[in-house]
């Protein structure tokens, strides 16, 4: 598959069918394309060949300052005027661009010859150097150099959501659950104490929201032999129905294995060591 396929169905798959943003993005690009087949621009000449987001942010730079030129390459009589007026380049190039930082990222989580730990570090390194175009708008004040940081932050913990609920094959590794709006990508060791394992595939669990929520405040962990412990505190609860249905019928059950990267046994130790009492 083709940068242009891969693109057309990543915005086909993160879009609603029949998206008009899908559909005027893909066309954005295009146009794009049949522009730089006819005049070089930033020194390229084949758009569908970039693979660089930095390349891509370079582009996006230059259509925010020329689409609404009305001298500029975007405005020959063959190209609907509207997509340079409405900013549609600059705005395609920009889901372009997280596309193939995104991609680049899938490339390192699929290496085989890689520990989870070294995917881990090295998909922290790559995640830090997203070009800022996918961060934030440009801004100097300490406001924007915090909005940076925090939409850096939820770009890495948005792509650990993706690789987990890949591992987990899109369900509860307790119950089952596949309704993805309903599953978390839970942290055994938190993002904010733990940085070396922040994007670690052996780091996650994919848990259901009830799950997750008593995985963070320690109501419910597991063992080395990855079944399920219930703390006293949530035991206490056996005498409602609900209890028993959510916490006590998958108690010392072992949980839906991931694909490749089980959960590390030293993390889960730690989180179990904290249960709560």
């Amino acid at each position: 598959m083709n940068n242009k396929e891969a693109y057309s169905a990543y915005m086909d798959a993160t879009n609603a069918p029949g998206s008009n943003k899908a559909g005027s993005y893909k066309k954005a690009l295009d146009l794009l394309a049949l522009i730089m087949s006819r005049k070089s621009i930033n020194d390229l000449s084949d758009f569908w060949s970039i693979d660089s987001p930095e390349e891509i942010a370079d582009l996006y730079d230059f259509a925010l300052q020329h689409q609404s030129d009305e001298t500029g390459v975007f405005q020959a009589e063959d190209l609907p005027p509207s997509y340079g007026a409405n900013r549609f380049y600059s705005a395609a190039l920009k889901s372009y661009g997280h596309f193939l930082w995104g991609y680049q990222l899938d490339q390192i989580y699929e290496q085989s010859s890689l520990t989870s730990k070294q995917i881990g570090k090295k998909l922290e390194r790559e995640h830090l150097k997203a070009p800022e175009i996918f961060l934030y708008e440009p801004n100097t004040s300490r406001e924007g150099q915090d909005a940076k940081r925090e939409t850096n932050a939820r770009l890495g913990q948005d792509y650990f959501r993706k690789m987990i609920l890949r591992e987990y094959q899109g369900a509860c590794c307790v119950t089952g659950l596949d309704v993805a709006s309903l599953l978390r990508a839970s942290h055994i060791s938190s993002w904010a104490s733990d940085k070396a394992n922040r994007l670690n595939p052996a780091n996650g669990l994919c848990l259901s929201a009830t799950y997750d929520a008593a995985f963070d405040k320690h109501l419910i962990s597991f063992d080395d032999d990855y079944r399920m412990i219930v703390s006293p505190v949530l035991a206490e609860h056996y005498n409602k129905q609900t209890a028993r249905d959510y916490f006590q019928a998958f108690e010392g059950m072992k949980i839906a294995m991931p694909i490749r990267h089980p959960p590390d046994p030293e993390l889960l130790k730690k989180h179990l060591e904290k249960l709560a009492t």
